[in-house]
C-alpha cells in the first residue's frame, strides 16, 4: 500500500524518514510532518482514553496548530484515515465495487478530500461528492480540494448526479464533523436520508459500509444525541481525542467500531490538564486497567476476608429485586450476603413460621441468610438499600429508621457501614428533604465510609430536581453534579454509564465502554447494585467497586470463548450468572 503524497509545499517542509516507525514513539509535533503516513491507531477499549467535549478538542487544536501548520494536521488525519479504510477495504470478503466519499463544508469535508484522494492513488474507484452550501471553506479545506487531482477520482455535485449505491459500496462520511450540533438540514439531510434508505434497501446481503471521519453525521458529538437523521457508521475513525458523545446515547448505536489517532497531541493535551487549563476530562479506562482494578483473592483468606453484605428492600410483591440483588453479590466474590425484606418487616425472626404468613428462603441460593434489620445491619458491613423498597409510608419510615439509628450509633451503629443506594431509596430521598438532610449529615460524620448511588437517568432527573431530557443533554456534568450533592460515587446509568466522584479539588469522572441492549430488562440495574456491594465487601475503594461492578455488568452481554457472537437480549439473572463467569475468567487471568 502506498498512501498519497503530501502535496509539494508540505514536501518541503517534510524531511522523509526511512522507517517511520521507529520515529513514531517520539510523538512530538515537530516530528509529525516527516510521519503524516505513519498512522498509529488504537482501537476503543484496549487502551486508556481521555475524552473531551467538542471544545476542549478546539482549545487543543488551535494550541496544536501554533506548532505545525493546520493543514498538516488536516493531510495527517486524510493519510491516516486512508490507510485504515484500505485496512477495511482489504479485509472484506468482496471486492469493493464502489468508493463514495462525501465532503462537506467545513474542515471535515477537508479532511475527506484528503482521504479521496489517497484511496484513488490506490487504485479504488472514487466518487467525491462535495456539500459545500455555497461556501468556499478554509483555506486549508479549499487547499484540500484543489489537491483532488487523481485520475481515479470522479467529482459529483448533489442535485445534478443521482447518488446511487451498489452492494458493497463503502462510503467515507465527512460530512458534518464535530461540527454537527443541530438536525442536518438541506442536501446534506437530504444525502443521509437517500443512504440511509438504499441501506435498509439492500439489507445485509448488499450491506453498504459507512466509515465516519471523526464523527458519524448527525449526532451531537457532545451529548450523543442524534436531534435528526443520523449516518450510523461501521467505523469511526476519531482524531486527537475521543469525544464524549461517541460512547454514549445514540453514540453507542451509531458509531460502531471506534478507533483513534491522536495526531502527535498527546503530549499537548496531558501539559494542558497538568496547567489546568483545560477544564474536567472524562477517561475510558480500557481493559488492563480495568484488569488492575480486580481484587487479588488468596488461598489464606476466608469468608469474612470477602466482606458480608446486607441487601435491604423487597416490599410485598417486589421481593424478587432484592433476591437478585443478594444472588449477585454472592456470584460476584461477596463473603456472606443475608436480606432483610420489607415484606417480613416487624416479625422477630423472618427465619421463624408465624401464623398465616411463609418465611423466605431462596431454594437456588440457599446460602442467603434471612435476618431481622437490626440483626443484619450488625452483621453486615455493607449495605445495599433499595432494590424492590417501594416508596410506601412503612418504606419511607424504614429507612428514616436506618439512617437515624446509624447517625445515633444505637443498635445499627455497631459497626461503620459501606453504603449502596438504589431504586426506590433513591425516589424517597429526592421526595423527602429531611432524608437527603440525615444522608448528607451520615455523610459528613463518616466520611472514611465508602457510599455509591446508582441511578438511571428518570431516578436522576428525581435527585436533581431536573428532567430526564436535561440528564441525557450532560450526563458527564449531571454525574458530577450528584457526586457533588450527595457526597458519593455517582453512577448514572444507562448508554455509556458515568461513574463520578466528588473529590476535590476536580471530580474525578470516568466513561463505561462496555455494554449492550441486553441490559436493558428488568432487574438489571439489581445485579449491579449486587455487584458494588460485592467489589466494596473485597476491598475496593467506592470508585474503583462502582467503575469495576460497571464494567464487569456490561461486559456480561460479550461473548464467552465457545460462543460466537454478543447477547442481544437477556435477562436479569443471566446477567449476573454471566458476569460471575467473566470475572472468573479475568481472576483467573490476573493470577500469579
Amino acid at each position: 500500500m502506498h498512501p498519497a503524497k503530501p502535496a509539494d509545499s508540505l514536501q518541503q517542509q517534510a524531511s522523509p524518514v526511512t522507517n517511520p516507525s521507529q520515529a513514531l514513539p517520539q510523538r512530538n509535533l515537530n516530528t509529525l510532518p516527516s510521519l503524516l503516513e505513519a498512522a498509529a491507531w488504537q482501537p476503543a477499549h484496549q487502551q486508556d482514553w481521555l475524552v473531551l467535549s467538542v471544545e476542549q478538542v478546539r482549545q487543543v487544536e488551535h494550541a496544536a496548530f501554533r506548532e505545525v501548520a493546520s493543514y498538516i494536521l488536516m493531510q495527517a488525519a486524510g493519510q491516516r484515515s486512508a490507510q485504515k479504510i484500505m485496512d477495511l477495504v482489504q479485509h472484506l470478503d468482496h471486492r469493493c465495487p464502489q468508493v463514495v466519499v462525501l465532503a462537506g463544508p467545513g474542515n471535515n469535508g477537508g479532511d475527506a478530500c484528503v482521504v479521496a484522494n489517497a484511496l484513488a492513488e490506490q487504485g479504488l474507484p472514487v466518487e467525491l461528492w462535495q456539500f459545500k452550501g455555497g461556501r468556499e471553506g478554509s483555506a486549508d479545506r479549499q487547499k484540500a480540494e484543489a489537491g483532488c487531482k487523481h485520475p481515479n477520482l470522479r467529482h459529483s455535485q448533489w442535485g445534478k448526479t443521482t447518488l446511487q449505491l451498489k452492494p458493497g459500496a463503502l462510503v467515507v462520511d465527512g460530512l458534518l464533523g464535530i461540527a454537527g450540533r443541530d438536525r442536518p438540514k438541506g442536501p446534506i439531510a437530504e444525502v443521509i436520508a437517500a443512504i440511509n434508505a438504499q441501506r435498509e434497501g439492500l439489507g445485509r446481503t448488499g450491506h453498504v459500509h459507512v466509515v465516519a471521519l471523526d464523527c458519524p453525521s448527525g449526532l451531537d458529538c457532545d451529548t450523543g444525541l442524534a436531534p435528526g437523521e443520523v449516518l450510523a457508521a461501521d467505523l469511526t475513525l476519531t482524531y486527537i481525542a475521543a469525544k464524549t458523545g461517541l460512547f454514549m446515547s445514540d453514540g453507542k448505536d451509531v458509531c460502531g467500531e471506534i478507533w483513534l489517532d491522536t495526531l502527535h497531541c498527546d503530549a499537548l493535551i496531558h501539559q494542558r490538564i497538568a496547567q489546568g487549563t483545560l477544564g474536567a476530562v472524562v477517561r475510558v479506562r480500557g481493559r488492563l486497567s480495568q484488569m488492575q482494578r480486580l481484587p487479588r483473592r488468596q488461598h489464606a483468606q476466608h469468608k469474612g476476608s470477602f466482606g458480608s453484605v446486607a441487601v435491604l428492600g423487597g416490599q410485598h410483591g417486589m421481593v424478587g429485586a432484592a433476591v437478585l440483588t443478594a444472588r449477585s453479590a454472592l456470584l460476584m466474590g461477596a463473603g456472606r450476603v443475608a436480606l432483610s425484606l420489607l415484606a417480613e418487616h416487624g416479625h422477630s425472626s423472618p427465619d421463624v413460621q408465624w401464623p398465616g404468613t411463609r418465611p423466605f428462603l431462596d431454594l437456588n441460593f440457599p446460602e442467603i441468610m434471612n435476618k431481622p434489620l437490626q440483626d443484619n445491619c450488625n452483621f453486615a458491613e455493607i449495605l445495599a438499600v433499595g432494590p424492590g423498597l417501594g416508596t410506601s409510608p412503612e418504606a419511607q419510615d424504614w429507612l428514616d429508621a436506618l439512617f437515624d439509628e446509624a447517625l445515633e450509633h444505637g443498635p445499627l451503629g455497631v459497626k461503620k457501614h459501606h453504603w449502596v443506594l438504589d431504586a426506590d431509596a433513591l425516589n424517597l430521598l429526592a421526595e423527602h428533604n429531611r432524608l437527603k438532610t440525615k444522608w448528607l449529615k451520615l455523610r459528613k460524620q463518616s466520611p472514611e465510609c465508602h457510599a455509591v448511588i446508582t441511578p438511571h437517568p428518570l431516578e436522576a432527573a428525581r435527585l436533581l430536581n431536573s428532567t430526564v431530557d436535561a440528564i441525557q443533554r450532560n450526563r458527564p456534568d449531571a454525574a458530577r453534579e450528584l457526586a457533588r450533592q450527595f457526597d458519593c460515587v455517582a453512577v448514572l446509568k444507562g448508554a455509556g454509564t458515568v461513574i463520578a466522584a466528588n473529590h476535590s479539588p476536580a471530580t474525578r469522572i470516568e466513561i463505561n465502554g462496555t455494554g449492550g441492549p441486553a441490559l436493558g430488562t428488568a432487574g438489571s440495574g439489581d445485579v449491579l447494585t449486587g455487584a458494588v456491594a460485592a467489589l466494596l465487601g473485597q476491598g475496593l475503594t467506592s470508585f474503583d467497586a462502582a467503575a469495576c461492578a460497571v464494567w464487569l455488568h456490561g461486559l456480561s452481554v460479550n461473548a464467552l470463548p465457545g460462543e460466537n457472537q454478543a447477547h442481544r437480549v437477556s435477562h436479569a439473572s443471566a446477567i449476573a450468572q454471566r458476569m460471575a463467569q467473566h470475572y472468573n475468567q479475568l481472576l483467573q487471568q490476573g493470577t500469579r
